[in-house]
Parts: structure tokens; C-alpha cells; sequence
């Protein structure tokens, strides 16, 4: 396996590709550890991902896909063959009368997220945002219903009025 070879079949395929040799997968973890990935490419679009898998499985090269790299671990000598981060920031809130079904995309940060559906007043995804409604500063009971959604016994708590 060539990677040489791969990497400019790659970049001939989809000029605009974002595609770096020997990337340091430290830079792309949350415990920032971690060797070095023959081939890491950041994917953004469904079309680029499609084109990769095709490519990779007519050639039989290793893959590794990530998300956002939060909690994954990377041996100091590396990743064989091709990575792929998924890059895809969509966030769709489809709200019903009680209810809201949220599909999200493999690259949002958990804290923009959060932000939005607090924006949106969507309960249930408080323990998320590090400082949800001055977290810090609230008192324990109160973060303890908001946790259990305990609308009755969080009189203190202006996050239900």
C-alpha cells in the first residue's frame, strides 16, 4: 500500500478535499495524545464520504472514522492507513406538540448544542453545557432538578417560569 499514491489519487478525485499526510491526531482528540495518521481527511460533505468509501474499498485500505475525537484514545505510533473526521455541523429540530426529535450531525460540539436547545427552551440537555443558566453559581438542589426535570420541587429555579 502506497499512501503516496493514495494520497494523490485522493486529491485528483475530489480537488477540494481537505487532506493532510502524516497528520499528528493529537491535534484532532480531546486527551490531545496520539501519534501520527498516514493519510487524516476532514469530510464535510455526504458526496466526499461516498467517494472515499468507494475509493477504499476497491483499493482495501484500512479506515478509522472519528467524530468529534472526544474520549478517543491514539497509540503514540499512529493510525495505518486512511482516518476520516466527519465534519458534518447540521443540527434539525423538528418540534411537535410535547415532544421535539433533534438529529445531529457527527461533527457538533456538545457545547453548541446545548446552547441551542437552551436557546430553544428544550429541557433535558442541561447537564451538557458547563455553565447552563450560571451552573457554576446555582445552588446543588436546584442543578440536582434540573438533572431530574423535576419541575414541582424546583421552586428557586427561574429556568421553568
Amino acid at each position: 500500500m502506497n499512501m503516496q499514491k493514495v494520497y494523490e489519487d485522493l486529491q485528483e478525485g475530489i480537488p477540494t478535499l481537505d487532506i493532510k499526510k502524516d497528520e499528528i491526531m493529537a491535534k484532532h482528540t480531546s486527551f490531545k495524545v496520539g501519534g501520527k495518521a498516514d493519510i487524516f481527511i476532514k469530510i464535510k460533505t455526504i458526496k466526499e464520504l461516498e467517494y472515499i468509501l468507494k475509493y477504499l474499498k476497491e483499493k482495501n485500505i484500512p479506515l478509522t472514522i472519528i467524530g468529534n475525537g472526544s474520549n478517543v484514545l491514539v497509540k503514540d505510533n499512529g493510525i495505518r492507513g486512511i482516518t476520516i473526521k466527519l465534519d458534518f455541523n447540521e443540527i434539525e429540530i423538528e418540534e411537535r406538540k410535547n415532544e421535539s426529535t433533534i438529529s445531529v450531525g457527527a461533527g457538533v460540539k456538545l457545547g453548541m448544542l446545548s446552547a441551542m436547545l437552551l436557546k430553544k427552551e428544550i429541557k433535558g440537555f442541561e447537564f451538557a453545557s458547563r455553565n447552563s443558566r450560571n451552573y457554576r453559581w446555582s445552588h446543588s438542589y436546584e442543578r440536582w432538578c434540573l438533572w431530574k426535570r423535576d419541575e414541582r420541587n424546583c421552586k428557586r429555579s427561574y429556568i421553568y417560569k
